[in-house]
């Protein structure tokens, strides 16, 4: 896509049928963007020319690309190149201003196949759908060809795969053909965010909240508004969350609508990874100037740290890490957030509280309620690591299966029981236990059932919601040193769960 008024982002659209494909093109809102075409997902060819010739005249021809991938390499249609090639063709007669076609039909078929599909402007794609190899001999073969983009799309197994992304593209950022290049999958999430920046020619997105075509795909307004992928440029600052499913994380949203709030050059991005020395070597490389820590990172991350705030190190935990003269500094600010939203409801001091779990979230709120002069108690299913959360706090211990007739003032699930997909879970049946103030760190769902029933018995609840929200703004300010516009950060978050009263 050499033309420099060419979209920047292309929204994949996947049906059976043109009209639910052009139905889903038209609920794409905003600046425009161009069509990818997945003309695979088509159950009916017979009218296609005709049909689709329509659709883009009422469409008023955006810039659209025709995508027709046969099933040997990875799409759905079960056919021939010849059957391929013709799809393509009527796609382009029909008004389509690009093709991609997939490396492997391109081997099979030749070099002429291109031709057939001039004057389209040709993109050659190699996709790996298991993992991210070495690029540079794939990308060499890829640019003999006669096309005008050349893209290359991996699995990102791991965030160090970005890394290889982001490589290939800062290498050839300049040449021709044009290089399109992202991983897949949830750990490949930052490549689609940032290679704009890196120097992709354009990058994929679904259309609205619509299932993704590829894994790992976002919705075009969401990439642009809170990401603002356009918009980024050699000063922004990354920052990232970082845990084991941090794709499903909030706090992007949230600390991303802060950052656009307060005017820093910045974005926030989910980095989703299985084991922390993968994250690491991702965050040095791309130049995370801080990060968030969510499950089960928490402990972990203490290892790599240059210095620790001592409340952090007191609790053996950290969610907040900042880069200051290159070197990673760490602090606790779920321990505040947790004295902050419960001083709401009740005096801690002399109070008895119940936590459930004995990972980063619940020893960062036994640490803080205990400070704070309240009475602990602990129920954990890992009885070991229990014992030994009890023993810093002086705290007592109760068996997961003995809590009946417990009498508490407030209990804090700080277990991701209950959270999305799993969201029919509850961490204790509220029956077994006397208590007055229910506390549920989970926030996705915004209510979960353990919330539900606690106010279905008239009892006092505390959301998820508002300790993210409150820790986040303490994240905020130690990586800004401005105040957190905490009613925005609250607003963005309730608007992405469709709460947004």
């Amino acid at each position: 896509m050499a033309k420099s008024n060419s979209p920047r982002i292309y929204v994949s659209l996947t049906a059976p049928t043109l009209s639910a494909m052009e139905a889903l093109a038209i609920r794409v809102s905003g600046v425009p963007v161009g069509y990818e075409l997945r003309l695979d997902s088509l159950q009916d060819f017979s009218q296609l020319e005709s049909q689709l010739r329509l659709m883009l005249m009422r469409l008023h021809f955006p810039q659209t690309i025709a995508t027709c991938r046969l099933a040997t390499a990875g799409g759905m249609l079960r056919g021939t190149t010849e059957t391929q090639l013709a799809i393509l063709s009527a796609a382009v007669r029909a008004g389509c201003q690009a093709v991609d076609v997939e490396i492997e039909s391109v081997q099979k078929a030749g070099v002429a196949m291109l031709k057939e599909l001039r004057p389209a402007r040709i993109i050659v794609s190699y996709h790996n759908f298991q993992k991210t190899p070495a690029l540079a001999a794939t990308y060499r073969k890829l640019v003999r060809l006669p096309v005008q983009t050349v893209k290359i799309a991996t699995q990102g197994r791991y965030l160090k795969d970005n890394l290889q992304i982001r490589r290939l593209l800062k290498a050839h950022r300049r040449q021709t053909p044009k290089l399109v290049a992202l991983a897949m999958g949830p750990s490949g999430i930052p490549s689609r965010l940032l290679s704009l920046l890196w120097g992709s020619a354009f990058t994929y997105a679904s259309p609205l909240n619509h299932s993704p075509v590829a894994a790992g795909q976002i919705p075009a307004e969401v990439m642009r508004s809170v990401y603002r992928v356009e918009r980024l440029d050699a000063r922004t600052q990354l920052y990232g969350v970082l845990g084991s499913h941090a794709s499903l994380s909030l706090s992007p949203v949230m600390q991303n609508a802060a950052f656009q709030a307060k005017h820093v050059n910045a974005v926030f991005l989910p980095c989703q990874a299985g084991k922390l020395a993968d994250f690491l070597t991702f965050a040095r490389e791309a130049g995370l100037q801080g990060f968030a820590v969510t499950m089960p990172f928490k402990r972990s991350i203490l290892r790599a740290l240059d210095w620790i705030d001592p409340l952090a190190n007191r609790i053996g935990a950290c969610n907040t890490v900042a880069l200051q003269r290159g070197r990673w500094l760490g602090w606790n600010t779920d321990a505040a957030a947790v004295v902050e939203v419960l001083t709401k409801r009740l005096r801690l001091a002399g109070s008895r509280i119940l936590i459930l779990g004995a990972g980063g979230a619940a020893r960062a709120a036994a640490y803080a309620v205990r400070a704070e002069g309240a009475e602990v108690v602990i129920m954990a299913r890992r009885e070991a690591t229990a014992r030994a959360l009890a023993r810093g706090v002086a705290a007592q211990i109760v068996p997961w299966n003995s809590a009946e007739s417990l009498e508490v003032d407030a209990v804090i699930n700080a277990t991701p029981v209950g959270m999305y997909p799993h969201v029919d879970s509850t961490p204790i049946d509220l029956a077994r236990l006397r208590v007055r103030v229910v506390f549920d760190m989970v926030y996705f769902p915004l209510a979960t059932r353990f919330l539900n029933d606690a106010r279905g018995r008239g009892l006092t609840t505390i959301s998820g919601l508002e300790m993210l929200v409150a820790q986040g703004a303490r994240q905020f300010e130690i990586w800004t040193g401005l105040s957190a516009p905490r009613a925005l950060m609250e607003q963005a978050v309730r608007q992405a769960l469709g709460h947004p009263a």
